[in-house]
């Protein structure tokens, strides 16, 4: 009886072990599945920052196009019939656009998002008020060249992340 004693008592702590090894090898083989889980995660966050910010590229651009016509006036006579109102509206809705996404330009490019939004809206104020014509085409080249760095810094973010 001793013996079968001796004997249920060592194959309870064999049995015991063998636990223990499973439950380990389960706890590494769920941490290995939460560790790939995460990195999935942490891809589609990525891509979709990317895109985010594929999309206010996208928009820059377009507005570059609008503002364009003011880097190449040779003078105040060839912006004559230019509805400046309209080019006002599209850069509003570029800076909208902009401050929508402000927190995820700032971690994501080499932007001072908050400086930029400001002297984006100071320069849309300052070219909604002028009144010369001379004025407008100032503050519309302006625009273009912070649009133009925008543009820069970004393609540049998107480059970097899609090596990434």
């Amino acid at each position: 009886m001793d013996i079968m004693v001796i004997i249920i008592g060592v194959l309870g702590s064999l049995a015991s072990i063998y636990g223990a090894y499973l439950a380990i090898k389960a706890k590494n083989e769920a941490v290995s599945s939460a560790k790939i889980a995460e990195s999935a995660k942490n891809e589609v966050l990525k891509k979709q920052k990317t895109t985010s910010l594929t999309g206010i590229l996208f928009e820059a651009k377009k507005t570059q196009e609008v503002f364009g016509k003011y880097l190449i006036a040779q003078n105040n006579k060839s912006l004559t019939g230019v509805k400046f109102e309209k080019d006002s509206e599209n850069l509003q809705k570029f800076i909208f656009n902009f401050n929508e996404n402000r927190e995820m330009v700032e971690q994501t490019t080499d932007l001072e998002a908050e400086t930029t939004y400001n002297n984006m809206n100071q320069l849309l104020s300052d070219f909604s008020e002028a009144n010369a014509m001379a004025d407008k085409k100032n503050f519309g080249k302006q625009i273009n060249f912070v649009i133009g760095d925008i543009i820069f810094k970004m393609r540049k973010s998107i480059d970097n992340r899609n090596e990434n």
